[in-house]
């Protein structure tokens, strides 16, 4: 793994992902800019070595993007499929 891609895992996207909150229409497209510039191989290194915490933070940025039907079922099923989650 390159330092590049070593530094959008552990610099560049938990800085994006704080800085969400105020802008998260900004923070998706950063996230599309990284994934067209680099090539797919790069970019699911760089997600893969990110924390699973960054990795979660990225898909609710994606997915506050997409209308609320698309993703509210998921909760229930999650919770159903992994008794681990209260």
């Amino acid at each position: 793994m390159s330092d590049e891609e070593r530094w959008f895992a552990r610099e560049y996207f938990p800085t994006l992902i704080d800085e969400a909150e105020s802008s998260p229409s900004d923070a998706l497209n950063h996230i599309a800019e990284v994934a067209t510039v680099l090539t797919m191989t790069k970019f699911r290194r760089i997600v893969d070595f990110s924390t699973p915490q960054v990795k979660a933070d990225l898909l609710m940025i994606i997915l506050r993007c997409l209308p609320t039907e698309v993703y509210s079922d998921f909760a229930p099923l999650q919770a159903v499929t992994n008794p681990t989650v209260t």
